[in-house]
């Protein structure tokens, strides 16, 4: 039986950088979600940029390229992907915003993909909403979450919640009250349902109060680097 790997994911993340295409918007997706990234194009090494991508394709849990733009460096990071595929944990996932583009290059026509049209978590429509529904709900902590937080009701923003503290984890040392303010917001979650939202991460062993303080700390190693 395979291994379940309980950390979370570290993903390379291949996008254009040029044209009109929103880096900020698509990246702070990405910065509130507990994913580990790896972007293309933007380690400055001595190395070769083919080998520099295809070393940081290999040590990802797995890919995720934006073809909204269709994009020749984006291109060839999917083709290196494609190629490291071979192993069955090497998997990539293909992005569209069908805003920008309806369709892409009829080669890879076939190969499933997520549609978004917009950057948040709007249902079924926005890109933050298809990451979380097809790509992190496959995560063992994830899932653990959403079986303590059944989508009902407010459900589906407290998800978005505990996912943010956890993102925020990734990065600092504690999450405190003020950060708390921060990450529900946009939420319009009442006291109640963030004071839930935090016992359930404290449940599974996840956080944990920072002795002495008002503040929570990681309960377990969630990210590797």
């Amino acid at each position: 039986m395979a291994r379940v790997r309980a950390r979370l994911p570290n993903v390379f993340v291949g996008h254009p950088f040029a044209g009109r295409f929103p880096v900020k918007k698509f990246r702070a997706i990405f910065r509130g979600l507990p994913f580990n990234v790896i972007y293309g194009n933007t380690d400055l090494q001595t190395k070769h940029l083919l080998a520099i991508m295809k070393s940081n394709i290999a040590k990802s849990d797995y890919s995720i390229f934006d073809l909204s733009n269709w994009n020749p460096n984006v291109a060839l990071e999917l083709g290196l992907a494609e190629g490291l595929k071979k192993k069955p944990e090497k998997n990539y996932y293909i992005l569209l915003n069908t805003r920008r583009s309806h369709e892409v290059p009829s080669d890879i026509r076939g190969i499933q993909r997520l549609e978004y049209t917009s950057y948040d978590f709007k249902r079924e429509a926005g890109l933050g909403d298809q990451l979380v529904n097809y790509v992190l709900a496959k995560e063992y902590w994830v899932r653990k979450l959403w079986k303590a937080i059944p989508e009902a009701g407010n459900g589906a923003k407290k998800r978005v919640m505990a996912l943010r503290m956890l993102a925020h984890l990734r990065e600092h040392e504690k999450v405190t009250p003020d950060n708390l303010k921060s990450i529900a917001r946009g939420t319009h979650l009442r006291d109640a349902d963030r004071t839930e939202v935090v016992d359930v991460l404290k449940n599974l062993g996840l956080i944990k109060r920072s002795r002495g303080s008002t503040a929570y700390v990681r309960g377990r190693v969630l990210y590797k680097k």
